[in-house]
């Protein structure tokens, strides 16, 4: 959810579409669960209508994880121990993130 603030093109997207698209991909990264509709009623926010911004969330991982950007502050500061190396997983680097990365939408 951090790379997003360093993503110019994502400077129009309320923060809380933000944090919504940040746990839905969350889930299909880690659980490879579904949005279900208690989700969708809290956020306000269907799995569909978050697909562009989870999208521009999974080219930032990709982008941070192969090198292609000067930003990896953020990758590096969540990959210290205090932070559980959460920047480290491996779920990152899955298939998912990729495809969604590479997806035409």
């Amino acid at each position: 959810m951090e790379l997003t603030v360093i993503n110019y093109s994502m400077v129009h997207i309320y923060p809380s579409e933000i944090a919504a698209a940040a746990l839905c991909l969350a889930l299909k990264v880690l659980d490879q669960s579904k949005w279900t509709a208690d989700q969708q009623y809290y956020t306000g926010y269907s799995e569909e209508s978050l697909q562009s911004t989870m999208k521009r969330m999974a080219q930032n991982v990709v982008k941070v994880n192969e090198g292609l950007t000067k930003h990896v502050a953020i990758k590096n500061k969540y990959a210290t121990a205090k932070l559980l190396k959460i920047s480290t997983i491996p779920q990152l680097k899955s298939p998912i993130v990729k495809e969604l990365a590479a997806s035409e939408l």
